[in-house]
């Protein structure tokens, strides 16, 4: 048994003197170390019925000032709120862990746990116990955001019917309905064995406006479906945008990031990354110190790319840090404590990047965060946790790390050891291989993946009690898609695949689809000709066009060794306002001249950090809308207050005029 007091050395002195054995002794005091402390380890803020064991143990793990595993401590734990805990006290094991089980009580609400230990301070797990609840009503697919009075929905809603999360069977029978506008078609349907439900022929007719339709079954929870919109279109302008020709791309370009030059890196699993030249088309091979596939990458504030992890085989990651400038190539930082293959890094408001998730050369998951600042590293002990490759995750508005997906959301704060708190959960569930981005300051839209969802959400970090909402769905499902925000800041999604495999390339989506925040809308585009599913990648550059690269080199799809360019309908619509000069380095808070020729025409200034993507996720863009004023010569524009709204490093300015045409965009650096 490890007792968690501190105790003192005993000292014996012996001696020998004529014949005679004298001894003494004194009692030495150990020096000075921190203290033990309860990590808690998984098990906080679940969901569950009343009077039923939650799904998930509650763990603990007990660690001395080192920060290293006690065996044979033991915790107590007390419940809340009439539960009961599969053991009162238990003594941790070689890996200091002690896992209970936890069966909620009989009240609606809030519950919780308390584990303790000697005179450590406790640790308190929280529930919240729900009332059993009747079967429901699931969709799986939204039916299309968008339609025209009269036509056939092109996306048909399909449901199942649950209960407790388990499909009931055949023969219930389902009806769809809507408020406010005529419904046509079939609009009854039965279940199949697996619960499912689909509709094949529904069709809205009426005003121009936002409709939901209403699914409802006898004995079973209805459920809403996203907006559907009722327009008018508009035949004679055309503004689908449009695709380049595909041109030769040396390699298959799997990561993309957008130098402070202008030009882009590119890495992919095989062949040296290269460098692209928008400007002159040309490509130079940039051969890396280590195999950076499938690493995660952020830019930092003098305008580096940081690259953390790498490639040993499949599943199994290099501890490297590798650091690439345009001007200097690559370098190497110090390595992490572990190998990271398919981590996330954010750059964070005060310049350091937050690494997140992977698995190590064992190819186990890395639950530990590490923080990289100014060539060091530092590990958050007390945030360990196993999250899914590749999160989701963005600088939030007060300082902290959120993680949208894809499976929970999460906060986690990265002073001191860490600490995770828990975030309000999507709408929608497992969203693998779907794309996320901030549309504006500490808004996030996360669209498609699962297997497979057209459906969108998004989330306001600022809101005192931020909650995932629905916005319209695409036309396609899709995962392994990019979404993109553009200078108008409007959102735009490129490729990915619909069916129900991991990346089925014959059901590759080609139409472009742009996603409007004011209305929710989304807009279906010009089609592209290359299947980009799986490892398929989308950048936005300081010209206004989109580059669209990668798919392949994975999961048995064919290496696209190309690229396309998407011009968006803004730069069909006429002549482009044009930055005549602008600084290279503002500064937070402060006010900046740009120079126009048609500042009088001047209605938005776009501040979009440059992109750095991977695996369906730009991992470094965000956007947000700059206030001004305009004379006869220019903008004076104010920069944003602070790193936590716009972390520092490098972003492309954009200014746009009344039809929404945006400029050539100028790249400044703020600090």
């Amino acid at each position: 048994m490890v007792a968690l007091r501190s105790f003192k050395t005993l000292v014996l002195t012996v001696g020998i003197t004529a014949g005679s054995l004298t001894c003494s002794s004194d009692l030495v005091a150990p020096p000075q170390s921190s203290p033990a402390v309860l990590v808690q380890l998984a098990g906080d803020g679940q969901v569950g019925r009343v009077k039923s064991p939650l799904p998930a143990a509650l763990v603990v793990q007990v660690n001395d000032g080192e920060g290293q595993p006690l065996e044979g401590v033991a915790v107590t734990w007390t419940a809340d709120g009439g539960g009961s805990i599969s053991g009162s006290s238990v003594v941790s094991g070689k890996d200091g862990q002690v896992a209970v089980r936890w069966m909620l009580g009989d009240r609606v609400g809030r519950e919780t746990v308390t584990a303790a230990a000697a005179d450590l301070p406790p640790v308190v797990f929280g529930a919240t116990a729900v009332a059993d609840p009747l079967p429901q009503m699931v969709i799986i697919t939204q039916p299309s955001s968008t339609t025209t009075s009269g036509a056939l929905l092109v996306q048909q809603p399909v449901a199942r019917v649950e209960d407790d999360g388990q499909p009931l069977g055949a023969g219930i029978s389902v009806t769809a309905s809507v408020d406010g506008a005529a419904l046509a078609g079939t609009t009854t349907a039965q279940s199949d064995n697996s619960g499912v439900v689909r509709f094949s022929n529904l069709a809205l007719s009426g005003p121009e406006g936002s409709y939901h339709l209403v699914l409802s079954a006898p004995g079973v929870q209805s459920v809403q479906s996203a907006a559907i919109t009722i327009s008018t279109p508009n035949p004679t302008l055309d503004e689908s945008g449009k695709w380049s020709p595909p041109f030769d791309w040396p390699i298959v370009a799997i990561h993309m990031m957008l130098l402070p030059t202008g030009r882009v890196l590119s890495i992919g699993r095989t062949g040296p990354p290269q460098v692209w030249d928008p400007a002159t088309g040309a490509f130079t091979p940039v051969p890396s110190p280590a195999n950076l596939f499938c690493a995660g990458h952020a830019l930092l504030s003098d305008g580096q790319v940081l690259v953390a992890g790498g490639h040993i085989s499949d599943g199994r990651g290099l501890p490297n840090v590798t650091l690439f400038s345009d001007a200097g190539g690559w370098t190497s930082s110090a390595p992490m404590a572990q190998g990271r293959w398919y981590p996330t890094a954010t750059t964070m408001g005060d310049g350091d990047v937050v690494i997140t998730a992977g698995t190590n050369e064992d190819s186990l998951y890395v639950t530990i965060p590490e923080v990289w600042s100014n060539g060091s590293l530092r590990q958050l002990t007390g945030a360990s946790l196993a999250l899914p490759w590749y999160p989701r995750a963005f600088l939030a508005p007060d300082g902290s790390l959120f993680v949208a997906g894809p499976t929970g959301t999460r906060f986690l704060s990265v002073s001191d050891a860490g600490k995770w708190r828990s975030a309000p959960p999507r709408r929608y569930g497992y969203r693998d291989y779907g794309s996320a981005v901030m549309y504006d300051d500490g808004k996030i839209l996360y669209a498609g993946g699962g297997n497979t969802t057209n459906t969108a959400e998004v989330i306001d970090l600022n809101e005192p009690s931020p909650q995932w909402r629905w916005t319209g769905s695409m036309a396609y499902p899709r995962r392994h898609l990019n979404i993109t925000v553009l200078p108008t800041g409007e959102v735009l999604a490129t490729g990915g695949v619909s069916g129900s495999g991991f990346d089925d390339v014959s059901t590759g989506v080609h139409a472009a689809e742009m996603w409007h925040p004011t209305t929710g809308r989304w807009t279906l585009l010009a089609s592209n000709a290359i299947t980009r599913g799986y490892h398929g990648t989308s950048l936005l550059l300081p010209d206004g066009r989109v580059l669209n690269a990668g798919s392949g080199e994975g999961a048995g799809a064919p290496d696209e060794r190309n690229a396309e360019l998407f011009s968006p309908p803004y730069l069909l619509r006429g002549p482009r306002p044009v930055i005549t000069s602008a600084p290279s380095e503002v500064h937070y808070g402060a006010q900046f001249r740009i120079e126009t020729p048609q500042a009088n025409t001047i209605t938005h200034v776009s501040f979009i950090r440059l992109g750095a993507v991977t695996h369906a996720f730009d991992e470094n863009q965000r956007f947000q809308r700059l206030a001004f004023t305009a004379d006869a010569s220019g903008l004076t524009v104010t920069a944003p207050s602070s790193g936590n709204h716009a972390p520092p490093g490098h972003y492309m300015v954009f200014i746009l005029n009344g039809a929404d045409v945006p400029s050539v965009a100028k790249i400044v650096r703020l600090n």
